[in-house]
């Protein structure tokens, strides 16, 4: 009888350690996970939205990289000459689409 008692503690003891979820550290990446009581197992996320891990303090100390007023002054005309084009193309398909209408009302 004790030992059938002591073998259903032994046997319930690895499902009563995992009431909550609990961190476990990948050993290769070095990223946090959380453990579920009921095996699931999900990334750990710090308090600004990036996961836990080690390389995103690499990320955090690298400040962003600054773009040049050059460089926006590109950007901006590359845009405009490609909005340009688009709006070349609209044009030339609306004019598309008034000549098949014509042929469509010619033919009724």
């Amino acid at each position: 009888m004790v030992r059938s008692i002591i073998a259903i503690l032994f046997l319930t003891t690895p499902a009563l350690a995992l009431d909550e979820p609990v961190v476990w550290r990948d050993p290769n990446t070095g990223c946090a996970y959380w453990l579920a009581p009921q095996g699931g197992l999900a990334p750990r996320y710090l308090s600004d939205g990036l996961p836990d891990c080690p390389e995103t303090d690499a990320r955090r100390s690298t400040p962003a990289p600054t773009i040049s007023d050059q460089s926006v002054r590109d950007m901006t005309r590359e845009l405009g000459r490609g909005l340009e084009a688009l709006r070349r193309e609209v044009e030339r398909l609306q004019g598309e689409l008034q000549l098949v209408r014509r042929e469509l009302e010619e033919r009724r």
